[in-house]
């Protein structure tokens, strides 16, 4: 490759950041696919004109589905507000998780509970070496 006086490449990323921008893509796309399917149910149930009021209203659904996607947005590229974002989805996965719990549908209760451990730990994991 023929190199130019006078003109500095750019210093190539370590492992630890390859490995930091991979679980960084990770956890939005987990993100995105959790979003997707709440968003999704919330439609259907808005479909099918389903009575949810109270703690399972829609509108609840769907404002934690844009959360979720909002989370997947700021970490595709480190932003400002990613950390917050991430960790408000997992308050609201855990509310859900309650949700589930006081119904007796522990299977939905894990569905909903395995966000929070994936996104903290790929949060933890993509953390900037110091």
């Amino acid at each position: 490759m023929l190199e130019l006086e006078g003109v500095s490449r750019p210093p190539l990323p370590t492992h630890e950041e390859r490995n930091a921008f991979i679980l960084r893509r990770t956890l939005s796309a987990i993100s995105w696919i959790y979003a997707f399917w709440s968003g999704l149910f919330a439609l259907l149930a808005m479909g099918a004109n389903l009575p949810t009021q109270g703690p399972h209203d829609l509108k609840i659904i769907l404002a934690h589905s844009a959360l979720l996607v909002l989370a997947g947005v700021l970490t595709w590229k480190p932003r400002r507000g990613a950390l917050a974002a991430v960790l408000v989805a997992c308050a609201g996965s855990l509310y859900f998780v309650g949700l589930d719990l006081q119904r007796g549908q522990v299977e939905t209760a894990l569905l909903d509970g395995a966000y929070v451990p994936l996104a903290l730990l790929l949060l933890f994991k993509s953390r900037r070496p110091a």
